[in-house]
C-alpha cells in the first residue's frame, strides 16, 4: 500500500475488495506497432492497470479491452505534452473518462443490459473456489455500481489500486482534502451497499 492511503485492516471493504487474479487483456504492443518507444515502454508498464480500471470503472472485459486500446491511442496523440514520470496519472484518468463515455452510450446500454451479475457469476458449471471469486466479483461490481462516479473514482484508485491520495489527487486533478472527504462517503456507500446486496432474498453468500 502507498502513502496516505489508509489500511482497512479487517473491515468488509478490505474483504470485499481484496485483488482478483483477473485475466490479463489481451492488448499487445504489437498491435501500435508504429509506437514509439517510449509509447510501447509505457504500454508495457501500464496496460494491466489500465484494463482494471476501466473493468472496475463498469466495462465488461471484452469493452475494457478496446478502451484499453482507446486511452493508449490518446496518449500517443498526447505523448510530447505528457511527462514520463505524469504518465501513469494520465492513463488513470484517461481510463475514467473514457469508461464514463462508453457507459452513458446508447450502445453500451444495449450491450451491457440484461443478466443480472449474480446469474452472469453462476451461469457456467465452475469449480467451488472459481464460482466463489465470481460471485465475490459480482458483488463487488454490484457495489462499485452503486457509487456516485466522483466519488467511485476516487474508490477506485484508493481502495482497488492501492494508490495513496496524493497519487490519487493528482491522477483526478482534485486537492487532497476533496480526495479525502470523497473517499470517505464512498467507503460509507460501499459498505452500505454490500450490506444490502448480501441481504438480498435468494442471494448466495
Amino acid at each position: 500500500m502507498h502513502g496516505s492511503a489508509p489500511s482497512l485492516g479487517s473491515s468488509g471493504i478490505a474483504r470485499v475488495t481484496r485483488p482478483f487474479a483477473f485475466a490479463e487483456p489481451r492488448l499487445i504492443v504489437g498491435q501500435m506497432s508504429r509506437a514509439d518507444e517510449r509509447l510501447r515502454s509505457a504500454l508495457s508498464a501500464h496496460v494491466a492497470l489500465v484494463w482494471r480500471v476501466l473493468r472496475r470503472a463498469g466495462l465488461g472485459p471484452a469493452d475494457a479491452e478496446d478502451a484499453s486500446q482507446d486511452v493508449f491511442w490518446v496518449l500517443a496523440q498526447r505523448m510530447a505534452q505528457v511527462p514520463e514520470r505524469a504518465q501513469r496519472s494520465f492513463l488513470v484518468s484517461t481510463a475514467l473518462r473514457i469508461a464514463s463515455d462508453r457507459r452513458k452510450s446508447k450502445w453500451h446500454r444495449s450491450v451491457s443490459s440484461g443478466l443480472d451479475p449474480e446469474i452472469r457469476a453462476s451461469e457456467a458449471p465452475l469449480p467451488d473456489e472459481a464460482l466463489d471469486r465470481r460471485r465475490a466479483e459480482a458483488l463487488l461490481d454490484e457495489a462499485l455500481d452503486t457509487l456516485d462516479t466522483p466519488d467511485r473514482a476516487v474508490f477506485i484508485l484508493a481502495e482497488l489500486e492501492q494508490m495513496s491520495r496524493s497519487e490519487v489527487a493528482q491522477a483526478l486533478e482534485l486537492p487532497e482534502g476533496t480526495v479525502a472527504s470523497r473517499l470517505r462517503r464512498a467507503r460509507e456507500a460501499f459498505e452500505l451497499a454490500v450490506r444490502r446486496l448480501r441481504a438480498r432474498p435468494g442471494r448466495v453468500s
